[in-house]
């Protein structure tokens, strides 16, 4: 069974663990969190029915969707599984976008304390202290150090996601996930500093680019319309300079090759995104930048145009 439900690890670790830890699961997992315009329910009862007008899951919908596939599988083990849900009433969208976004990332900043001790950081920051740099597995843990020689756990991970394991909407949108869900798909036995310095030094140059668009932009100076990508996409430009390196058979691991590709990235970006923008023209919608890069599906409309490219 656990062969046919979604491919993604992150839900299947969630399942396996309401299948095979049920009784754990409440320890084991952050919970639900729902905003709605109002909620009724039973008082005095435990695991009361509510009754929820108008929700929204804003945090834990991979939770939700894995226990719904656990309960395909076998429902009888879901019996001891107890879930955390918090549940938020209000009719404010601005309120419900914040509780969105700080269950987004409280927990994660929590959990790169719990994990800073981990052995796997501790390899990695021996490993950096060899090439020279200073590792932060903890926010500022070196920042009495030349800033060029920090490297920043969380954003180390952040690039690792999107250029390596195929992720960049959540490298820009879910940061916190680095720590959280994510953790072991990057900080396992298979990660060296080298391979996470990588990400980050291709990365460097798109923000470089990024940074010195919006000073132009904020002193009112003529910018390239092509370049607006940098400012919601430079992770899938990261993302998109893998995907070169791969069908250009470059060693993506090269830091120097793969810069090289940057530019290319960009236009690659560049076109898809107008391609998108102008279907929905003359759909008649509107085309908004910073959606359109935290789109699951923009990563494959990118691939796709990569791919045509070579075909």
């Amino acid at each position: 069974m656990l062969l046919t439900i979604t491919k993604n690890a992150i839900n299947q670790k969630i399942l396996k663990s309401a299948l095979s830890q049920s009784a754990e699961f409440w320890y084991l997992n952050n919970g639900i969190t729902i905003t709605c315009d109002s909620f009724e329910y039973p008082p005095g009862t435990r695991s009361p029915l509510l009754t929820l007008t108008n929700f929204q899951i804003v945090n834990g919908g991979q939770t939700s969707n894995a226990l719904f596939e656990a309960y395909k599988a076998d429902r009888e083990k879901l019996d001891n599984v107890l879930v955390l849900v918090r549940v938020y009433e209000t009719k404010q969208r601005e309120i419900s976008k914040n509780i969105a976004e700080s269950t987004n990332s409280q927990t994660p900043i929590k959990s790169r304390d719990l994990h800073s001790n981990d052995d796997i950081q501790k390899k990695l920051a021996e490993e950096f202290s060899v090439m020279g740099y200073f590792y932060e597995s903890k926010t500022d843990q070196h920042k009495d150090k030349d800033k060029k020689k920090r490297i920043d756990a969380l954003a180390a991970g952040q690039a690792y996601l999107a250029y390596y394991l195929d992720f960049p909407e959540v490298a820009k949108k879910d940061r916190g996930r680095v720590f959280g869900d994510l953790y072991e798909l990057i900080f396992n036995s298979d990660i060296t500093a080298k391979k996470l310095l990588t990400p980050l030094e291709v990365f460097a140059p798109i923000d470089e680019r990024k940074r010195k668009l919006q000073s132009l932009m904020r002193n009112n100076q003529p910018v390239d319309p092509d370049l607006l990508v940098l400012l919601d996409g430079n992770y899938h430009i990261l993302y998109t300079v893998s995907l070169l390196c791969k069908k250009k058979n470059l060693d993506e691991t090269s830091s120097n090759a793969a810069i090289q590709l940057i530019d290319e990235a960009i236009k690659v970006v560049q076109i898809v995104t107008q391609k998108v923008e102008n279907k929905l023209q003359q759909q008649g919608l509107t085309f908004r930048q910073t959606t359109f890069f935290k789109d699951g599906d923009t990563k494959n409309l990118i691939q796709h145009e990569v791919m045509s490219i070579f075909d």
